[in-house]
């Protein structure tokens, strides 16, 4: 009885845990909506009204932003997609050569932060100081083009490349269940090849594609890092760039109350798209086109566009990768901004990386990042793991309330949960952790909870219950037998959300730049976002060298540890 009791007070302990984590800063974030008051500490109920929505939603600039908005979610996912699906066809469904380099190096452009990638197209594309148009003036004079990637446009590229790695992950799957026997009728039908492809293949990939397509704009709605570096300096406004200048940037005193009115918006939006998109993967059994026995994928052969096909997928490989890292890698040793040059090549320098040793804010930093990932990555796991049990293993009255609880923040766009536990650590002023690392730490933990409990339930959900009740038979706790059955077999499991919440925890900026206050509590996004908001380029490229290296290597690991997870049978009798 004791024993059972116990189990029912800690499900019950990581219900409310979680429900308050949740549901408290979506609360508040809902309340300051209606909030008049000027600072989040002076709400009250005597301070509700609609003023902010009555000022937010009249402002003729809110239709500019939802049309910039629309433009550039839809302009990058439609383009992303275009050429995610494209890999995956060539990767999986042709005989192109080296497809083993491209299915290893499109994943590899997640080593790449959208923030480093924004900044390199800066250092390549400014009007004013972009290497290529510095070049171009100096071949063709004064009336040279000049490519401006300070632009709806730019963005709209830009955000596609980054979609493009997790869309082709994605599709992989999809293009390897295609069914060659529906093919090969239309071919003997007298079906072309392309012809074939347009009316059989992509009709049949419709419904993922679709579940795709609403991902990658919900993903696309949500990202700062690009809309800040390409868009604010043009005065070109998305939902979370809009957001963070209200809070960040206003000359008198934020009104917070308006940016919370903006958020909700974001929120439906973002709820919505999210609702569609668990609608469209539940049906997916419906569409189910692998035959069982005789099933072999078919392979288009290319005949004389084999290499051609190979050059464009190594091309987009070099853009999306290369690019941007040989030109932080140029810059870094850089003593001044300069086009590449035989004279640039002469006054290359070190000075940039020894700054780096020397200057107090990036050690301050750097310690404060590795704090915060290490601290987000592990409650993380232990949180996921912890709901994951209640979940899967128990009979908990709560358990697919606390599923959805979990799942909730993946349809909350990091810049407006940023704003609701900006909100909530401000009224909890007995928790002295309002702008430091532990509240990036604390809303990155729940920001991320959504991707660890799926990973984590479906590890479970791979390890039989035989297992556990064979260690109640030997006379093993409940508690002893999760310690000494099921956390040993899910340690791959633990590893891989480990090393993939330190890998995004490093890469985003939209959250941390809203809950971080002074310069003490600064994380690297942070800093380099700063440096370069005040012109210390070569310094940025140093840094950014150093994180593009070490978010490789990550990568490759969580590529070694998928590739095992692949290998891993379902345990049980």
């Amino acid at each position: 009885m004791g024993e059972n009791f116990r189990l029912r007070l800690w499900q019950h302990a990581i219900f409310f845990l979680v429900f308050f984590l949740v549901a408290a800063p979506l609360s508040f974030l809902i309340l300051g909506s209606f909030s008049t008051a000027r600072l989040p500490t002076d709400f009250s109920l005597s301070t509700m009204g609609l003023v902010n929505y009555i000022k937010v939603y009249s402002d003729p600039g809110t239709i500019e932003l939802f049309v910039n908005t629309v433009i550039y979610v839809a302009g990058s996912t439609a383009l992303g997609l275009v050429l995610a699906v494209s890999l995956a066809w060539l990767v999986e469904r042709t005989n192109m050569p080296g497809k083993t380099l491209v299915y290893a190096g499109v994943p590899m452009s997640l080593a790449v932060p959208g923030m480093l990638q924004a900044m390199a197209w800066v250092l390549l594309f400014s009007p004013r100081i972009g290497f290529v148009n510095n070049t171009l003036k100096d071949w063709f004079g004064a009336d040279a083009p000049i490519i401006n990637v300070y632009s709806l446009g730019g963005m709209v590229v830009l955000e596609a490349l980054r979609l493009v790695p997790t869309a082709f992950l994605m599709l992989l799957p999809l293009m390897r269940s295609m069914d060659p026997a529906l093919e090969e009728a239309a071919a003997v039908s007298g079906a072309r090849p392309s012809s074939a492809l347009r009316k059989v293949t992509l009709r049949l990939l419709a419904p993922g594609l679709v579940a795709v397509m609403i991902y990658q704009a919900m993903t696309a709605l949500e990202v700062f890092e690009i809309p800040g570096i390409l868009g604010l300096p043009a005065g070109i406004y998305v939902f979370s760039t809009k957001i963070y200048a209200i809070v960040r940037t206003a000359t008198f005193m934020p009104v917070y109350g308006q940016a919370n009115a903006l958020a909700m918006v974001y929120l439906v939006i973002a709820v919505g798209t999210t609702y569609f998109y668990a609608r469209m993967i539940s049906r997916a059994e419906r569409y189910t086109i692998v035959t069982g026995k005789g099933y072999r994928p078919r392979q288009q052969d290319l005949g004389k566009w084999k290499y051609p096909a190979l050059a464009c997928a190594l091309l987009f490989l070099f853009v999306a990768v290369v690019v941007p890292f040989l030109v932080f890698l140029y810059t870094s040793f850089l003593p001044y901004l300069q086009a590449p040059s035989w004279n640039a090549l002469k006054v290359m320098t070190l000075k940039n990386y020894r700054l780096l040793s020397q200057y107090e804010k990036v050690g301050s930093a750097l310690q404060n990042t590795v704090i915060m990932v290490t601290v987000t990555a592990t409650a993380t796991v232990l949180l996921s793991f912890l709901v994951s049990i209640v979940v899967v293993r128990s009979k908990f009255w709560g358990r697919k309330l606390l599923d959805q609880l979990a799942f909730v923040p993946h349809a909350i766009p990091g810049i407006v949960m940023g704003i609701a536990f900006f909100w909530l650590f401000l009224k909890l002023d007995f928790l002295p952790i309002y702008g430091t690392v532990w509240a990036i730490s604390i809303g990155f933990t729940i920001s991320f909870l959504s991707y660890g409990t799926r990973a984590m339930n479906a590890a479970l959900l791979q390890i039989h219950k035989e297992l556990e009740e064979a260690a109640y038979v030997s006379g093993a706790s409940p508690w002893r037998a999760m310690r000494r059955v099921i956390v040993p077999l899910l340690m791959p499991t633990f590893a891989g959300i480990w090393i993939w919440v330190v890998l995004h925890a490093v890469r985003v900026a939209g959250m941390p730049l809203i809950l971080y206050e002074g310069p003490n509590n600064q994380v690297l996004s942070i800093l380099i976002w700063n440096m370069w908001d005040d012109g210390y380029v070569p310094a940025v490229a140093a840094i950014g060298t150093l994180l593009m290296v070490a978010l490789v290597l990550l990568t490759v690991v969580i590529r070694l540890l998928s590739f095992r997870r692949q290998t891993v049978q379902m345990v049980g009798p």
